[in-house]
């Protein structure tokens, strides 16, 4: 129609044969990532959380997290208890032991009361942290210290064969 007519019959393409195009996975930003578990700011629980998915919370948990995926804690959250999840962003406010198998990032406004351990530790400027922290999987694989050898001085001889008899 319109004076566009296309021959009649087969055609015949010297063009190489098209490939499916290559697309590469993006990197992965846990803050554009959607989670599929949301707790929503002003939402409050009291008891523990298992989740073998990630997760995002904003609101108030009273109660220890457990997490095979990666948490992701807003600036409004507030957490009293202990967290473990492999992999974990924070920025509210935390009193309990932080555990990640994986990274850890600690925002700018997160305040943590309580110990650190972790593989890999990203730290922002401004965050505050009151604890004990251990970073790094080579320290779980290094053998206890031996505690130093004590330097002693050499034996003193016995006081009464020192001892002059008087006459």
């Amino acid at each position: 129609m319109f004076g566009n007519k296309k021959p009649q019959g087969k055609e015949l393409s010297m063009a190489a044969p098209a490939q499916a195009p290559v697309r590469m996975a993006p990197a992965e930003d846990h803050a554009t990532k959607a989670p599929k578990n949301y707790i929503s700011a002003g939402t409050v629980i009291e008891g523990n959380i298992i989740s073998h998915e990630d997760l995002r919370m904003d609101g108030t948990i009273k109660g220890d997290i457990k997490t095979t995926g990666c948490l992701i804690l807003g600036k409004d959250s507030n957490v009293e208890g202990n967290i473990l999840a492999a992999e974990a962003e924070v920025a509210g406010l935390i009193t309990g032991t932080v555990e990640s198998k994986g990274s850890l990032t600690i925002r700018a406004t997160c305040k943590i009361f309580g110990d650190i351990i972790t593989r890999s530790l990203n730290v922002e400027s401004g965050s505050s942290f009151n604890g004990r922290c251990k970073v790094g999987g080579e320290a779980d694989n290094r053998p206890a210290a031996r505690p130093a050898a004590a330097v002693s001085a050499p034996a003193a001889a016995p006081v009464a064969a020192m001892a002059k008899p008087k006459a």
